[in-house]
């Protein structure tokens, strides 16, 4: 008879061990639930107040170039200077403010809804300068007119498109951010990153600014300009008019540029950078200054770092 009552026993140390075991193991998921809960509430928390504080930086960005003087821009005036990362509100804020018209405006080879001839050569010089097919330029300028038919012999409409996995049509329109580009044929966001530096896409239609251009763009507006003589033009800005850049030029363009140039702009774009806890943000903000030198606010989205 003792038998029975030691297996009693035994069993019941048994079941005791396996009841004190789930209670540690649910009081451990609750917790582990509960800890993940307060991350989230502080995650949210944190991104809120890094919204906040990249609305307070546009703010900022607006108020600089309001203060700016519109009838000539270039790298030496207060917009230009980056903002070195500083604390603010529990976070850290870093941002800079950015001419996109020192780039070439992507929609500018649409122009009206059709080719810009002119536009689309600069867009090839560009593309070949770094190491992408020029003839993705006429793709590109598929992509963004308002007609249907291929420009040969590299153009792609919607009968190239729905073919494609997935299938998707031509915009013919404008293109609202430049990344919509690594749809086109002949690009990926490979290269719609190599190009992102060089390139913009801006609702209307702009010259480039030759006080802020990089030697790649302003050898791609100016036909022939070699790199050592870009690199002088570089040297000598900035330029007080467009007269002033077309006589620091070597030898005058084969073709009129004018129209193509100015030493102004009217769009800018601001970046900031936000880390406050765990969240580590980026935004980007589009402006477009008036004829009396005002910034409007576009557009501000959040963006990959």
């Amino acid at each position: 008879m003792t038998g029975a009552p030691r297996r009693q026993r035994g069993v019941a140390v048994v079941v005791a061990v396996l009841v004190v075991a789930l209670a540690t193991s649910t009081a451990s998921h609750i917790l582990w639930q509960q800890s993940l809960w307060l991350r989230q509430v502080e995650n949210l928390s944190d991104r809120a107040q890094a919204d906040a504080l990249a609305r307070a930086a546009a703010s900022w960005a607006a108020a600089i170039l309001a203060a700016d003087d519109p009838t000539v821009d270039h790298p030496g005036e207060p917009w230009a200077r980056r903002m070195p990362a500083f604390p603010a509100e529990r976070a850290e804020l870093a941002g800079a403010i950015d001419d996109e018209q020192a780039k070439l405006n992507v929609n500018n080879l649409a122009r009206e809804g059709g080719a810009s001839p002119q536009d689309l050569v600069a867009f090839q010089r560009l593309l070949a300068s770094l190491g992408l097919p020029a003839s993705v330029a006429e793709a590109v300028l598929d992509w963004l007119d308002a007609d249907a038919e291929a420009t040969a012999p590299n153009g792609a409409e919607d009968q190239y498109y729905l073919a494609r996995d997935p299938a998707h049509r031509a915009a013919n329109r404008h293109a609202l951010d430049l990344g919509e580009l690594a749809r086109v044929k002949g690009l990926d966001a490979a290269a719609v990153a190599r190009l992102a530096p060089f390139v913009t896409a801006l609702p209307e239609a702009t010259p480039v600014n030759v006080n802020t251009a990089p030697p790649e763009v302003l050898r791609a507006i100016v036909p022939g300009l070699t790199p050592e003589a870009a690199a002088r033009v570089v040297a000598a800005r900035p330029f007080a008019s467009r007269e002033a850049f077309l006589r620091a030029l070597p030898a005058a363009p084969a073709a009129p540029i004018a129209a193509q140039i100015d030493v102004r702009s009217r769009y800018f774009s601001a970046a900031a950078t936000v880390r406050r806890g765990r969240v580590i943000a980026g935004y980007r903000a589009l402006f477009e200054r008036d004829d009396r030198g005002v910034p409007a606010l576009l557009t501000m989205s959040q963006v990959a770092i």
